[in-house]
């Protein structure tokens, strides 16, 4: 500012030695340029400033909306209720699968009994099968024949006892297991005692919460979006009536040539010292008159800014009401944390209903292997009563001396038949086993939580408390500083109470320079004409040539019969200086 002043300086000292306007009016017709071009410059920038905070909230706001519309709303407080549900019937389900494992624990106790009466009846089998051997060693003759009979007798029923090992340590690891099952189920009931029904009660209120809240949030997010789209259309309408900045600098620099041009004239021409001053004060009428009306055209434009922006900046702050709904993420927090602790629960229960599935899994492949054992124990049976017969009928062809062996050999078919009872026995007991273990996998799979929906559900209220927590307090936030800003803009301008006492100021030190009218043109008028056109040329408002008009000294008729007194430029076509007519005023 300072070195444009002391150019204007030059320039005016250069064109002008005894002017009748003082370097001081030159000096407040600068200052009040200067301070138009800065202030309007700085609140512009501030105002596109805040036409990008706006487009900011906007685009928040419409992420908002789409965050929390009406469908997710629904799907999650519906999720959040369908979790309630599934887990009040847990207590239930844990209470029938305890119940099945109780039964597959009283299944295998009854193997249990089956595999002592086999075990029993091999015994006596066996104490038979040495007794062949020892009867038949007092028979001489056959004698070898019944050892190996007894012999191979007695590797049958030592298979068979194997197999009667095996199928009891079976039994053994499934019993650890089911043991296993029920201690964790034990520990699982104490959980539902404690959680339940109280974390899904709550996780049902906290649905119609959840439910209110975010609609209420789109509800005052759709509103505050309108009043943002609303305050944007007036800052951009501030923005181009910012423009009276802009017209205001150009006509003040217009003004500022005029009054060089008028001293350079009149320095330039033969005129005497009073046609000189009259010739000056004639010119310097007519800019004055552009100065005076620069200032009344201002107040008015510069009224109807400051007005609107004071209207905006009120409008603003009714972005700021959306802050208030942040309230509300503490609340999301407590709720996410209730339902980390129902997630818990759908952990437990989930891996308990892997456990029994895991179980019964492991308890009908076990029936079948220990069915194949049972199996091959009646085959032992089957063996050592084919083995009886045949002995007893060796023992026939023997006479008087073969009844003994023949005896041992009944009863040894007869204990073979009652092995065969205890394998059918057993074979029915597991078939039991297998039965139970399958209806508790089926009944597992139809009490099942999804944990898929409570991920989901957890996951939207994670979301939801970071939007309120976050997009909420930071809309908020961007509402105050669009308000902030808009308010400065209209306080940075004081466009009335200092910019436009200015432009008063340096309009009436003008006049003040002009003095008297000057109607006698005598002996002035064709420097004066040649100052007045040479001025014209800078106009670029129609407001500029009409106030011009008035203090023309020529029409173009008289202008082109006049002599010349020096070059006369031609004024420059009309359309040109329209250009923004339309525009602008």
């Amino acid at each position: 500012m300072q070195a444009r002043a002391q150019q204007i300086h030059a320039d005016y000292e250069r064109s002008v030695q005894a002017s009748i306007v003082s370097p001081d009016v030159m000096d407040q017709l600068e200052a009040a340029r200067a301070q138009v071009e800065s202030r309007f410059s700085d609140a512009g920038e501030r105002l596109a400033g805040s036409l990008e905070m706006i487009g900011g909230l906007i685009e928040a706001l419409d992420r908002l909306g789409l965050t929390l519309n009406v469908e997710s709303v629904s799907r999650t407080s519906n999720d959040l209720l369908s979790t309630a549900a599934a887990l009040n019937v847990l207590p239930n389900s844990q209470r029938r699968r305890v119940a099945h494992l109780d039964r597959l624990k009283g299944a295998g106790a009854m193997l249990d009994a089956d595999i002592d009466k086999m075990r029993t009846t091999l015994r006596y089998l066996r104490a038979f099968a040495l007794n062949v051997k020892i009867t038949a060693g007092s028979t001489i003759r056959g004698a070898d024949e019944f050892a190996g009979f007894a012999e191979r007798m007695c590797e049958q029923l030592d298979f068979g006892v194997s197999q009667l090992d095996e199928l009891a340590d079976e039994l053994t690891r499934l019993r650890g297991q089911l043991d296993g099952a029920l201690g964790f189920e034990t520990g699982l009931g104490g959980k539902y005692k404690q959680l339940i029904p109280a974390v899904p009660d709550k996780l049902a209120v906290d649905a119609e919460t959840l439910r209110v809240h975010h609609v209420r949030i789109a509800e005052v997010a759709t509103s505050v979006g309108a009043i943002a789209r609303d305050i944007q259309m007036k800052v951009g309408q501030a923005l181009m009536a910012m423009q009276i900045g802009d017209i205001t600098r150009q006509r003040i620099e217009h003004v500022q040539l005029g009054v060089r041009v008028a001293a350079r004239a009149v320095t330039e021409s033969d005129l005497s010292p009073d046609a000189r001053d009259r010739a000056e004060r004639r010119v310097l009428h007519m800019v004055a008159d552009q100065m005076t009306d620069i200032a009344a055209d201002f107040e008015v434009e510069a009224a109807k800014v400051t007005q609107n922006l004071a209207g905006m900046a009120r409008d603003t702050h009714q972005l700021t009401v959306i802050r208030d709904l942040s309230e509300g993420g503490g609340d999301l927090r407590e709720l996410e944390i209730s339902l980390g602790r129902a997630g818990l629960l759908v952990d437990d229960v989930t891996a308990a209903m892997t456990n029994a599935q895991r179980i019964s899994g492991e308890t009908v492949s076990a029936v079948e292997a220990l069915a194949r054992r049972v199996d091959a124990i009646q085959k032992v049976k089957r063996d050592i009563q084919q083995m009886a017969i045949n002995s007893s009928l060796r023992c026939n062809r023997l006479g008087e001396i073969g009844k003994p062996l023949s005896v041992i050999a009944i009863e040894l078919s007869s204990h073979a038949s009652h092995l065969e009872d205890a394998a059918d026995q057993t074979l029915g007991s597991l078939k039991s086993l297998s039965d139970l273990a399958n209806g508790a996998s089926a009944e597992a799979q139809e009490d099942q939580v999804d944990p898929s929906r409570l991920t989901r559900v957890h996951e939207d209220l994670r979301r939801a408390a970071d939007v309120v927590e976050t997009d909420l307090v930071g809309l908020g936030a961007q509402g105050e500083a669009t308000a902030r800003s808009l308010s400065l803009a209209a306080d940075q301008l004081g466009l009335k109470e200092d910019l436009g006492d200015a432009l008063h100021a340096a309009a009436a030190a003008l006049v003040e320079a002009a003095g008297p009218a000057v109607d006698d043109l005598t002996d002035i008028a064709g420097v004066v004409d040649a100052a007045l056109t040479e001025i014209a040329r800078c106009y670029t408002m129609a407001r500029e040539r009409t106030i011009h008009a008035a203090h023309a000294v020529f029409d173009e008729a008289e202008r082109a019969e006049a002599p010349s007194e020096g070059p006369t430029p031609t004024e420059p076509p009309a359309e040109a200086a329209d250009e923004f007519d339309d525009l602008l005023f």
